[in-house]
């Protein structure tokens, strides 16, 4: 079942199934033979040992492809151990993130944190209150989970630009080009910059845009296998000191569980004001002179590393989040920061990408030596050797956005 970079199975709480014994949830029964006609496995999750054949059969549902009890997972963890959706992906030899779990309980929740694995709160199983400290996504209904899946988690993960340097243990995935526009509503459109440059909040149908192009590149990410479990997140802060893109802090802070991992919105500090790198590009692009430095210079002399972070690092996974990236400076200068506090891996993650394919690696010298921790006063672009490399390019997944943003019109419009 390992061919597709898709998801390939939903487990499922039984509380989100049966509302009461031979009694299926409203929507249910649509939702399962859905998943048959995508070719989705469904399995069935409950505590205690059941004849799930029978009891679905009872309620006229379809057997789940496979059923787990406690008695079947190695060492019978209670619910909330990673080891129940571990078991799933040993059974049908499928990657863990080939598996998302739609659950009922706070512990559910915790089973797919403990997992790596993404979870969706089944709300229509009304009699669970609703957990507040709960960060995921949720579903009113089974068709919604539908929903979720087609436009997020059953496209092959596709990149503007992505580029994978094993030697310096680094990653990069830029969802789009700049220039894409997505419709907004009857006979209006928005762009990229219009949400992350410019901060304006745009809904499409019901849906925040933001919220919506952020949930595409962490599903990407997440389908990728550029997510690892219990890796930590952080933002490349604007040029102002004190500050990162709110448009990306504010989503990430409640997709940081998502795959079980941390968000820390001050990992990496601006010190010193830098200049506009957006506004350069967009005043250069117009045939102005530009007379800042935006040089990787200009990075390490104003970003390092939060010094209340110093021997914590190591053997970690870093996940740098920004909104835009051009030749990588930025990127690569958060990569030497965090590889000389020996992270083991750095992965860049940006919603756009101006310059198609290319990108340029930057190395320091010989000799030249920083403190991650401290701002780097004396390093000048002439301290670094580049290199340039050529990633893979293509248009990313723009059509499917834009599908994507329809739908949601339509259903807003057909809701009124």
């Amino acid at each position: 079942m390992d061919e597709k970079n898709t998801v390939r199975a939903v487990a499922i709480d039984h509380k989100a199934v049966l509302r009461a014994t031979g009694h299926a949830h409203n929507g249910i029964v649509g939702f399962l033979r859905w998943l048959n006609g995508y070719d989705i496995s469904f399995v069935l999750l409950t505590t205690d040992p059941l004849d799930a054949q029978a009891a679905l059969s009872a309620a006229g549902l379809p057997a789940p492809v496979l059923h787990l009890c406690r008695d079947d997972i190695p060492g019978r963890p209670a619910r909330g151990s990673g080891a129940w959706l571990l078991t799933i992906a040993d059974r049908l030899k499928l990657r863990a993130n080939q598996i998302v779990m739609v659950g009922t309980s706070e512990w559910d929740w915790r089973t797919c944190i403990n997992a790596g694995v993404v979870h969706v709160h089944a709300r229509w199983a009304n009699h669970v209150r609703d957990n507040k400290g709960m960060r995921t996504l949720g579903a009113d209904q089974p068709a919604d989970v539908g929903d979720l899946l087609e436009h997020f988690f059953l496209d092959e993960p596709r990149w503007a630009f992505s580029h994978d340097d094993d030697a310096r243990s680094f990653k990069i995935r830029s969802l789009l080009p700049p220039n894409v526009r997505f419709p907004q509503a009857a006979g209006r459109t928005f762009e990229l910059q219009d949400v992350f440059t410019r901060g304006r909040t745009i809904t499409v149908g019901t849906q925040d845009a933001r919220d919506t192009l952020m949930l595409r590149l962490l599903s990407s990410a997440y389908l990728d296998g550029a997510l690892p479990h219990r890796s930590l997140f952080c933002v490349y802060p604007s040029s102002s000191p004190g500050q990162v893109s709110q448009q990306l802090a504010g989503f990430l802070t409640n997709a940081k569980a998502m795959v079980g991992s941390y968000y820390r919105e001050d990992l990496l500090e601006r010190t010193g004001q830098a200049p506009d790198t957006s506004l350069e590009r967009w005043r250069r692009s117009r045939g102005e002179a530009g007379t800042a430095d935006i040089s990787i210079g200009a990075q390490a002399r104003t970003v390092r590393i939060n010094p209340k972070y110093r021997g914590k690092l190591k053997g970690k996974t870093v996940v740098v989040f920004d909104d835009f990236t051009t030749e990588g400076k930025s990127i690569e200068w958060a990569r030497t920061l965090l590889t000389s506090a020996h992270v083991h891996q750095v992965i860049a993650l940006t919603i756009g990408k101006y310059g198609a394919s290319r990108h340029t690696a930057y190395q320091l010298r010989s000799g030249t030596v920083i403190d991650p921790y401290k701002v780097s006063y004396h390093l000048a672009a002439t301290n670094f050797t580049t290199t340039s490399v050529t990633g893979s390019a293509g248009p990313g997944p723009d059509d499917a956005l834009k599908a994507t943003m329809s739908h949601f019109i339509a259903a807003a419009q057909s809701a009124d």
